[in-house]
């Protein structure tokens, strides 16, 4: 059957503008789209997005807003992307429309394109899907496509992870990243690493999350290949049973890295680790490569502990 949203919306539902849009397509030249379902009523939600100092505890280092229209939504520093050059001027920030505890509409210049975000919030009972818009006429300087991770990918389950435990699971320092040898990251994952292992390497596990077709053969050059297209893994490299998974990964460009999972027990949580340890692709971007493996990761996380991933509802049309 044909994705329909009202297939999946409650016989009174209204819906708004901006749900309509997310069904009949994009509605300028760039556009990102992405949605998140988060533990709590809309009016918290509201608060997270809007106060200053809960801003700086999972999306920027400083924030500064003026909550009306024509009012400042600033933020900056190294862990919001674009946000690690200068204070921002006067006019970088703008709000353009403001609805308490339903919608914000403001102006974000990211590197030199000017783009308008929309966060729109609707209430599903106690939890609260939270759309985000961003358009531009121009797309700025690095401009992923649709379907490839970029900033939100990982924002908005930090803001999820916050508004769970107070702490953001995972936030990238976007300034260190250039003068970084490797790419590392590391999270908790609240289960069993058996249950972990199982999703890293069972190749219908990995159809879910990750790969688009997954063929697996966990001995030293044995397959590891996602059917991803473009860059991907070809084979096993190393394997420690439960605990450590190398694998290769070639670049477009004929390069071949090699990179590092590693899943450990400790007495409050599991910790696993993802390490791309290059070499890349001459040119490729140090930001789009961490978005990619820090996106994986927080994938890997929600599919670990809930059985579910964003690629389960961030379909347009298809709401809850």
């Amino acid at each position: 059957m044909k994705n329909d949203w009202r297939v999946h919306a409650p016989a009174n539902y209204a819906m708004s503008e901006l749900q309509l849009f997310y069904i009949t397509g994009p509605r300028a030249p760039w556009e990102l789209f992405r949605k998140e379902v988060l533990p709590a009523e809309p009016a918290r939600v509201w608060r997270a997005l809007v106060d200053p100092d809960e801003l700086a505890r999972w999306w920027c280092n400083h924030a500064e807003v003026d909550l009306r229209e024509g009012g400042r939504y600033a933020f900056s520093g190294p862990l919001v992307y674009g946000g690690a050059g200068p204070t921002p001027l006067p006019d970088d920030f703008e709000i353009l429309e403001i609805a308490p505890e339903e919608r914000l509409r403001f102006r974000w210049r990211l590197h030199g394109a000017a783009t308008e975000v929309t966060y729109e919030l609707s209430n599903l009972l106690e939890l609260t899907e939270l759309f985000v818009t961003q358009t531009a006429e121009e797309p700025p300087a690095f401009s992923p496509g649709a379907e490839a991770p970029n900033w939100w990918w990982v924002a908005l389950p930090a803001l999820r992870t916050y508004l769970e435990t107070g702490k953001a699971a995972l936030r990238l320092d976007y300034a260190a990243l250039e003068a970084a040898p490797r790419l590392e990251f590391q999270l908790e994952v609240f289960t069993f690493p058996w249950i972990i292992w199982h999703k890293l390497t069972d190749p219908r596990e990995l159809a879910r999350w990750w790969a688009k077709k997954a063929e697996v053969e966990l001995a030293p050059g044995g397959p590891f290949r996602l059917g991803l297209p473009g860059s991907g893994p070809g084979r096993v490299l190393e394997v420690d049973p439960g605990r450590r998974l190398v694998h290769d990964w070639i670049w477009e460009g004929g390069a071949a890295g090699r990179v590092e999972w590693t899943i450990r027990e400790t007495d409050e949580a599991t910790l696993v680790t993802v390490a791309d340890h290059g070499p890349w692709d001459a040119g490729a971007r140090r930001d789009a490569i961490a978005l990619h493996w820090a996106a994986l990761l927080l994938h890997l996380k929600q599919m670990s502990e809930r059985g579910v991933t964003p690629r389960d509802y961030q379909a347009r049309g298809v709401v809850g």
